[in-house]
């Protein structure tokens, strides 16, 4: 059985620092992306199925988080990475601004799906009050 002692702990660190380093900049975005919508996309329907939240609520909630998000991402990308002198932020200035369009147009989509599936909800129970009162 292993044990994790201090050396073997800071070996791993090292070992995954490097890998960050050496992680071309569209996959860490991409990453950040990805596991930014399935995280965000879990909560809305986790709200809506035992909170009872509308999911056009949760869309909100994620167009105003998109802000938080991306400036966080930003200003860890240029503080951990982006140390090379000559290096003036640019690359990580446009990746921001795509993160910032990606997943506003997503919180856009929800918010859509979110009014589409109430309108279909209300409706549906109308028609049930309907046929039940004839």
């Amino acid at each position: 059985m292993a044990t994790l002692s201090l050396q073997n702990l800071q070996m791993v660190l090292t070992y995954i620092q490097r890998g960050v380093l050496e992680m071309n900049g569209d996959t860490i975005v991409w990453f950040v992306l990805i596991l930014t919508i399935i995280t965000c996309d879990w909560l809305a329907i986790y709200l809506y199925r035992t909170k009872k939240i509308p999911i056009w609520v949760s869309a909100i909630g994620m167009a105003l988080l998109v802000p938080v998000i991306v400036f966080s991402f930003m200003y860890l990308m240029l503080k951990l990475i982006a140390n090379d002198p000559n290096d003036d932020g640019t690359g990580i200035a446009f990746a921001g601004g795509f993160m910032v369009l990606f997943l506003a147009a997503h919180a856009i989509i929800i918010f859509v799906i979110g009014v589409i599936l109430n309108i279909y909800t209300f409706v549906r129970n109308k028609l049930k009050i309907k046929q039940g009162a004839v």
